[in-house]
Parts: structure tokens; sequence; C-alpha cells
């Protein structure tokens, strides 16, 4: 037993007859504080990094769609919130259609005025048919007088040579032959020039 107690003198420093002092009680104590600290802080450490892992390598995987319109324009109510889940078909936002309803308004109206055209256009063309007819019409009455004129010119031919009439008057029916010529020539002019209006 006495060398139990020797060893309990030399590690407490002091004899095994005597109690440890106030100071020996305080360093074992401190000893004892800063081992829990350090074993706390410790455990705080390790428990700390366990949810982190480390690398060199790493690689970052996320579902990112872009979104690109196929009209431009201001956008002026986003019906979507952050990191919503959205299905084809979900209206994500509204656009401005202010521009698109002038330039729809502007096309309506050139449609319009393009069917006011046309009518108008096929209002000219039955006019442009009618003034056709009425060529044609002065053409044939021309030639019916161009026809008449003929004959009373061949007439007074004829009667001309047993002296009859005089020859004033077969120079008067050849006169208007040719004017009936020239009024049948200006007739067929007409016509045609009316044809091409068309």
């Amino acid at each position: 037993m006495d060398s139990l107690e020797s060893k309990v003198a030399i590690v407490t420093g002091g004899n095994s007859g005597t109690v440890a002092g106030p100071n020996t009680k305080k360093m074992v104590g401190l000893v004892l504080c800063l081992g829990a600290v350090v074993v706390v802080a410790g455990g705080w450490a390790w428990a700390r990094s366990g949810g982190t892992a480390s690398t060199d390598n790493a690689y970052v995987r996320g579902d990112v769609t872009s979104l690109a319109p196929k009209v431009a324009g201001y956008v002026t109510a986003v019906e979507v919130n952050d990191n919503q889940a959205v299905r084809a078909g979900d209206v994500l936002f509204r656009i401005d259609d202010r521009d698109y309803r002038a330039r729809l308004a502007q096309a309506v109206a050139n449609v319009e005025a393009a069917v006011a055209r046309r009518i108008n256009v096929d209002a000219e063309t039955e006019l442009q048919h009618a003034l056709i007819r009425q060529a044609e019409a002065q053409s044939r009455a021309a030639a019916a007088e161009l026809n008449l004129a003929t004959k009373a010119y061949e007439r007074r031919r004829e009667l001309i040579r047993s002296n009859t009439i005089s020859q004033a008057h077969v120079d008067e029916s050849d006169a208007a032959r040719s004017r009936a010529e020239a009024s049948v020539s200006a007739a067929a002019a007409t016509v045609e020039a009316q044809r091409q209006r068309i």
C-alpha cells in the first residue's frame, strides 16, 4: 500500500498524508474545462463539415428552359411565379397587343380599299364594254352610209353617161362616198381604241 500512496503523492505533488492544495485543484479543473472545450469544438467542426462534399471535378445539373416569343412586344403581365412548374399550353406572360391591333385595322382597311377598287374596275370594265358596243354600232352605221353612198355614186355615173344629170351631182356623190369611207375607217379605229382601253 505504501507504494500506492507514494505514487499518488508523486502525481499530486505532495506526500501521501497531505491533501492537494487549492492551486492543484484549479489546475485540474482548468485542464478538464479546456479539454471539454476542445472536444466540443472538434465535434462541432466535424458535424459541420460532414454535410458538404469537396471535389475539384464537380458538375451542377439543373432544368433550364429558354423562352423566346414568336412576336416582339412589351410584357404587360407575368402569369407565373418564380420556380413554378408549368406545362405545355400554360400562359406564361401577356404581351401588349396594341401595335398588332393597329396593324390588323390597317390591313382590314387595305382589304376594304382593294375591294372598292375592284368594284370600281368592274364598273369601268362594264362601261368600257358599253362604249365598245356603241363604237361597233357607229361602225355599222358608217358602213351602211358607205354602202348607200357607193350605190348613189354608181347610179349617178350611169346617169352622167346619158347626160341626164350634171357632173356636179356625180362629184357630190363621189365626195359623199369618200366621207362615208373615212367614217368607216374612223369608226373601226374607235372600236379598236375602246378595246385597247380594257
